[in-house]
This record gives structure tokens, sequence and C-alpha cells, in this order.
């Protein structure tokens, strides 16, 4: 995985937490968002942890060109504060989460790891911000889902990770993520965190 951030003390504190956990190796650290997109396809990174300010193109601005590169790439943003309205900002251009600077190192590589396995980090506020932006969608996207991908986005929506889920369809995990690719283009999300909530705004008492 790589990092973004422009204060090197906190660049260098996430770099030694993730490279002397058993689950994340640091791979490219970054002052600012330009480099990584000029070695984002040569790194072939699975996840990116980034600050959302940063100096030149903010975080929140090359997110969206990173999954405009490759929507595979899980994106995390950083931030000082819940600021909401950056956060949300980020979820809507396709953040798979977000995380405090001051997060322990170990509550750090918990998130990190819920979020590699298909887990869903948002605040209730946050939530309910995305929420209220969806309820103006159709339902006519959720009528193109099929009965298999119903099935996965209901497991997203309960919290399931893609392992869980596909023990519980029976299929592979590999499976479970072609699903959530159609999932996401019929939606017109770039995320599970766009995808539940999209869901739970569509009904959110319905049985899938």
């Amino acid at each position: 995985m790589t990092v973004v951030e422009d204060e090197p003390e906190i660049l260098e504190g996430i770099e030694i937490i993730l490279n002397q956990s058993l689950l994340f190796q640091c791979t490219g650290t970054y002052s600012n968002g330009e480099k990584l997109l000029e070695e984002i396809n040569i790194l072939k990174p699975d996840l990116v942890l980034m600050d959302i300010v940063l100096p030149g193109i903010n975080g929140i601005e090359c997110l969206k060109l990173i999954k405009m590169l490759n929507p595979d790439i899980l994106v995390v943003m950083l931030t000082v504060f819940e600021d909401d309205e950056k956060i949300f900002n980020s979820i809507l251009a396709g953040a798979d989460g977000y995380l405090l600077k001051k997060t322990p190192p170990n509550k750090l590589i918990e998130s990190l790891s819920d979020i590699v396995n298909g887990g869903v980090a948002m605040n209730p506020q946050i939530a309910k911000k995305v929420l209220d932006i969806f309820r103006i969608k159709p339902a006519q996207e959720f009528e193109s889902l099929s009965n298999r991908e119903m099935e996965i986005l209901d497991g997203l929506v309960k919290g399931f990770t893609h392992k869980q889920i596909a023990e519980k369809l029976f299929i592979s995990p590999e499976t479970v993520r072609g699903h959530l690719k159609n999932i996401y283009r019929k939606l017109h999300v770039h995320s599970k965190t766009e995808a539940v909530v999209k869901a739970l705004s569509f009904n959110p008492y319905r049985k899938y």
C-alpha cells in the first residue's frame, strides 16, 4: 500500500506502524498527490491512505483521478478532525473509508484490515448526508440488479466482508468482487460505502 501525507512526522509514523504490522507493507510514501499519480501505474497499490488536505491537488481531486485510473484501488482518506463536509465529499468521490490522524496504531491497522476485507466505515452524520443525496435516485437502478447481486448487496448492508459473503453464498471471494463491479456500474456508485448508503436510502427495511 502507499501513503500520501504532507507532514513528514505523520508520514514517517504511519509508515513505521504499517511496516511493523503483520498485515500491511508500505511500498511508497508521497508528500503530494501529483507524484503519486505519476507512479501509480508502476506501483499498482491495492490500497492508498491519503490526507484530504494536500498541497497542490487536494486529496479529494486526487481520489477522483485514482478511481478513474483504476476503480479497484481502495482509497482511505486521512483527516485531522471529523470535518463532515470534507469527508462527505470524499465519500461521494468514491472513498472507501476515512480515518482520523489521531487513530491509535492498533485501531489504524484494524480499521484498514476491515476496509480491505469489505467493511464500511462511516459515522452517522455522514451517512445521513449521503442518504439525503441518494434518496432522489430512481428505484429502476435496483430493479436492474440480478438476484445474486441483490444477495451480495444485502451482505454489504449487513456489514459482511467479501469472504463472509462468499462463504454464505457458496461462491469464491473473486466471484463476489466480480458481482460488486456490476453492482457499482448499475447503481452508478464507486465504492462499497456508496452502494450500502444507496441501498439503505432505496428502502431501509427491505429484506433482499
